[in-house]
């Protein structure tokens, strides 16, 4: 009788558990709308440096954020999708500085392209790009072995 009932208390454990997960995924989908580049525009941005823990470590990747806007379009929040641990504080504070035109999802996403390389160009080592309205890439040499 005991392997009855707790074989019926771990069916039902599991069952509820599935439940929940169901319903914390549905409600997941409705907070996460997709957010269409036609509804973002950039208002203001600043520049990152690469972050030097991840040069002197030759970390690259990217980083995607989830910003949260207020009224006026300023990022008030933001949290990490995925990235790399070494780049993701730097670039969260980043978006942070960021302005776009308000929009009915008060949310915008921004994509980080952090690479290296070993290539010197003329205006020097480390470069910010933007590409509206929402992929910023930072470039920067390779760090010299001494």
């Amino acid at each position: 009788m005991k392997t009855s009932l707790g074989s019926a208390l771990l069916m039902l454990a599991l069952v509820l558990l599935g439940i929940c997960r169901v319903e914390a995924t549905q409600g997941q989908r409705v907070s996460e709308q997709t957010i269409l580049d036609k509804d973002l525009k950039l208002v203001d941005f600043e520049d990152l440096t690469y972050p030097v823990p991840a040069r002197a470590a030759h970390i690259q990747g990217v980083v995607v954020i989830r910003a949260a806007l207020n009224d006026e379009g300023k990022v008030v929040d933001a949290v990490a999708i995925s990235g790399s641990d070494v780049l993701i504080p730097a670039s969260i504070e980043n978006a942070k500085r960021w302005r776009f035109q308000p929009n009915s999802e008060r949310a915008a996403i921004i994509v980080y392209n952090f690479r290296l390389t070993d290539a010197l160009s003329k205006s020097g080592c480390s470069h910010f790009v933007i590409q509206a309205p929402n992929f910023a890439t930072i470039t920067s040499c390779l760090p010299t072995v001494q």
